[in-house]
């Protein structure tokens, strides 16, 4: 990685894979860091409750950090995995993000642990 400055705050050139979709980013301009598990997501789920130490550990946990094509990132928002996958790896992406909330003790509404269950159960089938 090359950084923009001699204090490696901003990368400006680098090499990605996309665990979206398997491809190679090599320009910084086109990727994001995706929370796997979206902050306002896990808000509405149990994080308003925790201190200001604890959000600052989920938003900033490696496991929950994956750098992503732009677009898809935008376009997946503050949307769990019923609502939004990615193009390719989505068992992958399911597992982590159920992994994640499952660390965090995040309260997933039934429907979604429901569909979290389901689609798990047909990735290992």
């Amino acid at each position: 990685m090359r950084f923009g400055t001699d204090k490696g705050c901003r990368v400006v050139s680098g090499r990605w894979v996309s665990p979206f979709t398997g491809n190679v980013i090599q320009n910084s301009s086109e990727i994001d860091i995706d929370h796997v598990v979206p902050l306002a997501w896990a808000w509405e789920r149990g994080a308003s409750n925790w201190s200001d130490a604890r959000r600052e550990r989920f938003a900033n946990d490696e496991r929950n950090l994956w750098p992503v094509e732009a677009s898809l990132n935008r376009s997946k928002g503050a949307r769990g995995p019923n609502e939004w996958l990615p193009p390719s790896g989505a068992c992958g992406y399911v597992a982590r993000f159920y992994r994640l909330t499952r660390i965090y003790k995040l309260e997933a509404r039934l429907e979604e642990t429901d569909w979290i269950d389901a689609f798990i159960d047909e990735c290992r089938s």
